[in-house]
């Protein structure tokens, strides 16, 4: 027994230092190369070596960095992070967007509504048919000597027209030698008849008061307005529904859904003409009241 305890003894202190050396001088270095690798050019890296995880395939630098989407992705709007696109902020009326939307319609209907309101306004003065223009396009006879009899200019080429409110006008001569010319003018127009008068405070300008009109004329201009009026809310519904119809016939909208909006867009139709029918009446009894 203590024959064998000293062989194993003598075998420990004789073999183990050099197999220690002999691990630590080759099988390190070997496991040291083992996990270094050679860095792939493609990746944009320097040709070397650089130290790998274990049991890891995949970077976790890649997962934190979002992935560049392909073109097909981004027309989708699919994929992760960035391969969504922006929200829209481009002016298209609605319903390029969204068939369900009506705001559209919506807005072409308040800018009717605004035109034909302020038209119903001026009959409130009796002077609605008068305005700058047909002041302006009034012919004048210049009064120059050597001048032809038949040549004539429009009033505006003569002078500035300007609203003083109410039934009143202004007419500001450029020149001295057009007043006389432009009342002698307005004297014989058959729409004014009458005699504009000096300003006190300036010799170059004219007023002109415009006679009201009868109120027969005025009620049958208010009827006239207000079926204009209704003409023109009637070719916008008629417009977005030749839309719909498009969307149905290229299944964008399914039949139900064609109906639906129908609806919808008549809902809000009537209810205009609901608002026409008022005002027309509020004319009406504004212009009788007035004339009695």
């Amino acid at each position: 027994m203590k024959t064998l305890q000293a062989a194993s003894a003598l075998l420990r202190s004789s073999v183990a230092p050099p197999l220690s050396r002999y691990l630590s001088s080759n099988i390190t270095p070997m496991i040291a190369r083992r996990t270094l690798l050679p860095t792939d050019t493609t990746t944009g890296g320097s040709y070397g070596y650089t130290s790998t995880r274990p049991f890891t395939q995949t970077s976790t630098n890649y997962k934190k960095k979002d992935k560049e989407p392909k073109g097909k992705d981004l027309k989708k709007g699919s994929g992760g992070g960035s391969g969504k696109e922006p929200p829209s902020t481009s002016t298209t009326t609605a319903n390029e967007v969204d068939p369900f939307n009506l705001d559209d319609i919506t807005l072409l209907f308040d800018k009717a509504d605004a035109h034909h309101q302020e038209e119903l306004k001026k009959l409130r003065t009796g002077s609605g048919q008068f305005n700058a223009d047909i002041l302006g396009a009034l012919p004048v006879q210049p009064d120059k000597k050597g001048s032809s009899s038949s040549l004539t200019f429009p009033l505006r080429e003569l002078a500035t027209v300007a609203h003083l409110g109410g039934r009143r006008w202004s007419i500001l001569a450029f020149e001295e030698s057009s007043v006389k010319p432009i009342m002698s003018a307005v004297q014989k127009s058959n729409d004014f008849n009458q005699q504009p008068q000096r300003s006190e405070d300036n010799p170059l300008e004219l007023t002109l008061t415009i006679e009201p009109e009868r109120a027969d004329a005025l009620t049958r201009r208010a009827k006239e307005t207000c079926q204009l009026w209704k003409n023109k809310i009637r070719d916008i519904t008629h417009k977005r529904d030749a839309q719909n119809k498009k969307w149905k016939a290229d299944k964008t909208l399914t039949k139900d859904d064609y109906h639906l909006i129908h609806e919808k867009v008549q809902k809000l139709q009537d209810a205009r003409m609901k608002v026409i029918a008022l005002k027309e009446k509020e004319a009406l009894n504004y212009i009788t009241a007035k004339a009695s």
